[in-house]
């Protein structure tokens, strides 16, 4: 079956249909930093590359990275500079870095004999966050950017995938190996370290993939948006709100 892409307004509204015109099945949307444009993938090439299409439906979508060994997923940098990109198949996936314009060939990130996936850049530009299935079970790295090979920190110790920075660029979350959203707090300035960690929810009654992200956060990183599935019907968009003040009912703080 084909799949579309299309926005809806988080307040209510109509949705607004992105690539319908393409007959293509797309997958792991996601937003520019500027916002003004998604992010896909699509096999319009007759294998999985990297588009972009203006969120508004202005314009149809324009090829963005193309690899020979097919992108999975892909996400710029906050200044637009640097896409970071994971391509490859079966399960030795990579992940690399390119300046669209400038680079000829991508910058090797996190190319093991290992799987890497769901890259996420912080948003001042200095840490890659990933997965990766190195110690026989998936848990969430950083590594400097784009000097990625200088150094390797692990962050979550009993299992972790879909690793997303706060907008702040102070927390890292990432869902634990239980289904449960963690908060990683970093601490400021170089070198690269968490100074807490804590469990904020369960997100075991929400659609997860440990291969790519499947929730977002709030520019003002007080909101979660998940999918939920739903028996016979398709999946719901569902929105996490003032998970702080519930934080600290919980704990009696």
């Amino acid at each position: 079956a084909t799949i579309h892409l299309g926005v809806v307004p988080v307040a209510g509204g109509p949705e607004t249909y992105l690539t319908r015109a393409l007959d293509r099945v797309v997958s792991t949307p996601r937003f520019a930093p500027d916002g003004r444009s998604i992010l896909f993938v699509s096999d319009l090439s007759g294998h999985s590359a990297l588009y972009n299409v203006p969120a508004d439906g202005s314009g149809p979508p324009t090829l963005l990275r193309d690899d020979p060994r097919a992108v999975d997923e892909g996400g710029l940098s906050r200044d637009g500079r640097w896409l970071v990109y994971r391509a490859g198949s079966g399960g030795g996936r990579d992940i690399y870095a390119i300046r669209p314009g400038l680079d000829s060939l991508p910058r090797p990130l996190a190319t093991t004999p290992f799987e890497e996936y769901s890259p996420a850049l912080s948003p001042d530009g200095r840490w890659l966050a990933y997965a990766s299935d190195e110690s026989r079970q998936s848990e969430v790295y950083v590594r400097p950017f784009p000097n990625a090979g200088a150094a390797k920190w692990q962050v979550s110790r009993e299992g972790g995938t879909e690793p997303v920075w706060a907008h702040n660029g102070r927390e890292l979350f990432y869902r634990n190996a239980a289904g449960e959203l963690v908060a990683a707090e970093i601490a400021p300035g170089p070198p690269f370290r968490v100074a807490s960690e804590r469990v904020l929810f369960s997100a075991r009654g929400y659609i997860e993939d440990n291969r790519n992200h499947n929730y977002a956060v709030s520019p003002d990183d007080r909101s979660f948006l998940f999918v939920r599935p739903k028996a016979g019907a398709s999946s719901r968009l569902i929105v996490v709100l003032n998970w702080f003040e519930e934080l600290k009912a919980k704990v009696g703080k």
